[in-house]
């Protein structure tokens, strides 16, 4: 955490539908920007976007999900009801919102956004959506669950030391786009997120739980409130093809392809991406103005 930021993040315990959390928020006016990291992230993915936002006059948080980063621990069964009801409970409180979410972060928000009757979801912004991934990957991890194979893996004595050289390697080729050096405070929140090997195992299988969730995609979601399709080019994890597939999907959408941004374009491009924010909160302003 720089300095700066220090000064401008404020880090607080908050609870939303039973779960507690940590909160990363910054002071402004206007519509809550509420910012939804992805799988095995946390909030601290966020920061150089809230900054951002902070020097921009805008009110912004960003939280941890449930079982990632500080949150409390996810209860047994679905993943998706516990998602969906911390994420209800945060635009709930914080409504009107504009929802902006990377991978499983975008999924999430996209459905809070269609299931929004009240108006409480202002404007959507998705990064690097990954249920409409169809690529090899996508496909395997829906074919079962592989318990027997997560639960040996966890068990295998592979040295901590090792799984962290693992974890600091893939979030350089695999969370960065190329060109883009890893911030070591982003690293430190990866190695908190996967210690050891069992760790490893528990993340990998909820993953697959959570792809196998959603064997059709998104269904047929309708959105009423502007929205941001976002991609970056040089994703190692989710084709830039899921986003362009999800802009076909939300009539009125507007799709951005990022040519230099990975898989997490608020960490490599936090300019562009609060660009695109900024962006999506006048357009929000603008469609409320024409419906009023």
């Amino acid at each position: 955490m720089t300095g700066s930021d220090h000064s401008v993040v404020i880090e607080a315990a908050r609870e939303y539908a039973g779960v507690r959390t940590r909160e990363l928020s910054v002071a402004g006016t206007g519509p809550t920007v509420v910012l939804l990291h992805g799988y095995c992230d946390s909030a601290d993915t966020w920061r150089g976007v809230l900054t951002r936002l902070a020097a921009a006059g805008r009110r912004a948080l960003a939280v941890d999900l449930p079982g990632f980063g500080l949150a409390d621990a996810r209860r047994p069964g679905a993943l998706t009801p516990q998602f969906d009801a911390f994420v209800d409970a945060l635009v709930a409180a914080h409504g009107p919102v504009v929802l902006v979410g990377n991978s499983l972060g975008a999924a999430t928000a996209l459905h809070a956004a269609a299931r929004d009757r009240e108006g409480r979801v202002r404007g959507l912004v998705t990064l690097d959506e990954p249920l409409l991934a169809r690529h090899l990957p996508a496909r395997v991890v829906r074919l079962g669950e592989f318990r027997r194979l997560f639960d040996l893996a966890g068990r295998l004595p592979v040295p901590d030391r090792l799984v962290h050289w693992t974890v600091r390697h893939g979030v350089q080729r695999f969370v960065y786009g190329p060109g883009y050096r890893a911030d070591p405070a982003f690293v430190a929140t990866a190695l908190r997120s996967v210690p050891n090997m069992a760790a490893a195992a528990e993340r990998g299988r909820d993953a697959v739980r959570y792809a196998r969730e959603h064997p059709g995609g998104h269904g047929a979601r309708t959105v009423s409130c502007p929205v941001a399709v976002v991609h970056g080019a040089k994703d190692r994890i989710i084709p830039v093809r899921a986003s362009r597939e999800l802009h076909a999907l939300l009539p009125g959408s507007e799709l951005t392809v990022l040519p230099k941004a990975g898989h997490c374009p608020q960490l490599d491009e936090p300019d562009n991406v609060t660009a695109l924010v900024l962006g999506i909160l006048a357009r929000a302003d603008g469609h409320r103005e024409h419906a009023g």
